[in-house]
């Protein structure tokens, strides 16, 4: 991962524990980019409105067959990466 990867990667990492508080109140401090997404303790409902928030804050759309093969916060923020990069 190059340093430019890196910062965008930190970047999005912010607006996801962002978006985590706006959505369910939780404070995520620890939050590192290989962090399980399956353990932070966040139902599939809270996810959804977690994701659609990032959608709207990057005014991008993570197809379901991309958030599909997301497990880690840090591969949350290669798709969203990717999906910006095309746009």
């Amino acid at each position: 991962m190059t340093d430019a990867q890196k910062t965008a990667a930190l970047e999005i990492m912010d607006l996801f524990k962002q978006a985590i508080w706006e959505v369910d109140q939780k404070q995520l401090d620890d939050l590192e980019l290989n962090h399980q997404i399956s353990s932070l303790g966040i139902d599939s409902v809270a996810m959804l409105e977690v994701i659609g928030f990032l959608e709207d804050e990057l005014e991008i759309h993570l197809p379901d067959e991309m958030l599909a093969n997301v497990k880690t916060v840090g591969d949350l923020a290669m798709a969203v990466s990717k999906v910006r990069a095309a746009a």
